[in-house]
């Protein structure tokens, strides 16, 4: 037996005894809330934003690891500076909701609450029906999920400074943008962008719209943009050492350089979608792959009016776990992750994660956590005769856009919570000895290696499953 064979059936074992243990010591999953959703009208809608730079003071002095590109990686020099920023959108004074937007690989759901617990003051006063957060997911920053230190010493990614600091800024730019409220009117628009994103596993399957969000105050003063397109900020490469924030920067700077605006991003739905082929030289494609995504949202003209009503639902729901690899991260303390017993899948456990539904006028808006691929949510899965496993699709779940009924519907991934790759039940390949530790080969040879970074098989029905019950709630 390999050593690889070894650790996938040690940490199999280790995940299985901790689900017993669980299941012994608090007995079945609690039942979670079910609230109904939070409905906020008025004459206009208000909006502010806040941003700040997350950067260490001791980055040239300090050992801190890069995060998305295998373990062990030490940064050594920064190109352009991790930012965090925010909006809130509510209407009059009624009450509204928080959109962050982070440059970072991710966030877990128990460190997004921490700063909510943080916030709970700030909730109360302001009517706030939500704190969100969507992470850019970029290859290039700070560890802040824990995946990427030096594992095989136990040691986890997250420098416990800088996530005291990252923390503490999120908290301050959720208070400062509702301080910095404005009255104005909200526009939503769309275009296509082809050749920004590249997919490199079969099925090719490509969503390449650009939402943007716009605010434009009355009284004349700065925009506000939120951008959503779906494409891994991972341009630079797995031999990157620099810090930054990759594409989205060079989007911002692009806007701004033709118009001062505020500038957020949120990624779409990213599984397996790479940012545009446009060169072999990484910095010229970032730059390029930024600069493309900005004037495609310069361009928009045809952005609609939204009507002055905003709809909130925060659901959330156990994702079953059967990646005993990263279940042992939990249990060694690399990664943060509330833990509960559960009757589905392999080792007894799951998650606590959630999902977020968002009404802004006429437009549907789905918060995801982790990184789904495209035809989990849009669809497209091949049949039998071509799929990695040799099964019709008619084993995957419904599609997310078909089980909300609105092919318009906008989707934020790596939301709220960094729970890995969401993959299609008949796509989806282990290794038949070492899975989750080495990648599997599927009925065409081609490596499977998202299923590595995943929950398990289970993942695409756990969000399809309590999609299906959130909109019960909500329509």
């Amino acid at each position: 037996m390999g050593i690889n064979e070894f650790a996938a059936k040690a940490v199999r074992s280790i995940g299985r005894k901790s689900g017993k243990k669980l299941l012994k010591k608090m007995g079945p999953a609690p039942a979670l809330p079910r609230e109904l959703p939070t409905v906020i009208t008025g004459e206009k809608y208000v909006c502010g934003y806040s941003s700040r730079v997350v950067m260490p003071e001791d980055i040239h002095a300090k050992k801190y690891w890069i995060a998305g590109h295998g373990m062990g990686h030490v940064i050594d020099s920064v190109h352009d500076p991790i930012t965090v920023s925010a909006m809130w959108i509510g209407a009059d004074d009624n009450g509204g909701y928080v959109h962050i937007a982070a440059d970072i690989i991710g966030l877990t759901n128990f460190e997004l609450n921490l700063v909510r617990d943080n916030l709970k003051d700030f909730m109360a006063d302001s009517k706030c029906a939500g704190v969100f957060l969507s992470c850019s997911h970029t290859h290039a920053g700070f560890d802040t999920v824990g995946y990427w230190g030096q594992l095989y010493k136990l040691q986890t990614g997250k420098d416990k400074a800088y996530m005291e600091l990252l923390l503490k800024s999120l908290e301050e730019v959720v208070r400062e943008c509702y301080t910095n409220r404005k009255p104005g009117k909200l526009y939503i628009g769309k275009t296509h962008v082809p050749g920004a994103q590249l997919d490199k596993r079969e099925p090719i399957i490509l969503h390449d719209v650009l939402t943007r969000t716009r605010f434009v105050p009355e009284d004349g003063s700065v925009e506000t943009w939120f951008i959503n397109f779906a494409a891994h900020p991972n341009t630079l490469g797995g031999s990157n050492r620099t810090v930054s924030a990759d594409y989205p920067y060079w989007l911002r700077k692009s806007i701004n350089d033709a118009k001062e605006t505020n500038v957020l991003f949120g990624p779409g739905i990213i599984g397996g979608v790479d940012p545009g082929d446009y060169s072999e030289d990484v910095w010229e494609r970032t730059q390029t792959q930024g600069e493309t995504l900005g004037k495609a949202a310069l361009e928009i003209t045809d952005d609609a009016e939204m009507p002055v009503e905003i709809t909130v639902c925060q659901h959330k729901y156990y994702s079953p776990v059967d990646n005993g690899l990263l279940a042992l991260m939990v249990t060694i303390g690399a990664c943060s992750g509330q833990r509960y017993p559960c009757d589905k899948g392999d080792l007894g456990l799951a998650l606590l994660t959630e999902m977020v539904y968002i009404k802004l006028g006429t437009q549907q808006i789905l918060m995801l956590p982790g990184e789904p691929f495209t035809e989990v949510v849009y669809g497209g899965s091949p049949d039998a005769d071509k799929s990695a496993t040799g099964k019709s699709n008619s084993i995957n779940p419904t599609p997310i856009i078909d089980i909300v009924g609105d092919k318009e519907l906008l989707v934020y991934g790596v939301a709220n919570d960094m729970t890995g790759y969401c993959v299609a039940p008949n796509d989806y390949i282990l290794h038949e000895t070492q899975a989750y530790i080495e990648q599997g080969r599927d009925i065409y040879d081609r490596r499977h290696y998202h299923e590595t970074n995943s929950l398990g098989y289970l993942t695409n029905e756990a969000i399809a499953e309590n999609v299906a019950e959130l909109m019960k709630r909500v329509k």
